[in-house]
């Protein structure tokens, strides 16, 4: 007898392992097929949809009537929604608003520059102007847990450093000694920010206690400059 099936029998065992698989193969083969094409349709709408933001953006950063600019950014928000043209005009509304004294308008328009961002890193640059302007509107609280929401590598350095500014205006040097202290400890490797290490140290503690700090914090980050200009001038000033 032969070692091997012969061809009828495996004509046979193929036929009856068709009968009961071939239809789960078919549907699992269309299936993949199925996917395969509608990814590529997907990824051919969505190209189509970049370009087409793309073009309306450029129209309206470079429109020059107000109208007209108006009337691009109410398609943009609505023909594009939650992408980061959307979230672009609306922060560049943001600025409007604060410009013109409007902070109520400029906060609406930072939440949907927020919520709009599909990144988080155009998100939480939102959300950095909005803090500031929270706390302009008398928010701390709010302003404060705003920056906390801020924890991406670009930005989480800058929202502490922000965060000790309004500890600081507050009067409370101890909170902002410590937010000023780890905006240093995460500030980008090799950055130079003298500013935020004068900030630092002139919160620091003395003997171990924090006084109150009285001067006005706009006042303070001007004397800050200040010093950096004089350190810098010293430092150019050839030696006689």
């Amino acid at each position: 007898m032969s070692e091997y099936i012969s061809d009828e029998e495996q004509i046979n065992r193929f036929n009856e392992w068709w009968q009961a698989n071939g239809t789960v193969l078919l549907v699992a083969v269309g299936v993949a097929i199925a996917t395969i094409v509608g990814w590529n349709i997907y990824a051919d709408q969505r190209q189509q949809s970049i370009e087409a933001g793309t073009a309306v953006y450029a129209e309206y950063a470079e429109a020059e009537d107000p109208d007209a600019r108006q009337m691009l950014a109410e398609r943009i928000k609505s023909e594009f929604p939650n992408t980061s043209f959307a979230a672009l005009v609306a922060l560049a509304e943001a600025k409007v608003a604060v410009d013109s004294g409007d902070l109520g308008a400029a906060q609406t328009a930072l939440n949907t520059a927020k919520n709009a961002a599909p990144d988080a890193l155009l998100s939480e640059l939102a959300s950095l102007r909005l803090a500031k302007v929270e706390y302009a509107m008398g928010d701390t609280a709010q302003a404060l847990q705003t920056l906390q929401g801020v924890r991406s590598a670009g930005y989480e350095s800058w929202a502490l450093e922000l965060s000790g500014d309004i500890y600081l205006a507050e009067g409370d040097s101890a909170n902002a000694f410590a937010a000023y202290s780890r905006a240093l400890e995460n500030a980008d490797e090799g950055a130079n920010r003298p500013l935020l290490e004068i900030k630092r140290d002139n919160t620091a503690p003395a003997n171990g206690e924090f006084s109150p700090f009285v001067v006005p914090l706009d006042q303070a980050l001007q004397e800050a400059r200040e010093t950096l200009a004089s350190d810098d001038d010293s430092e150019s000033t050839p030696n006689e």
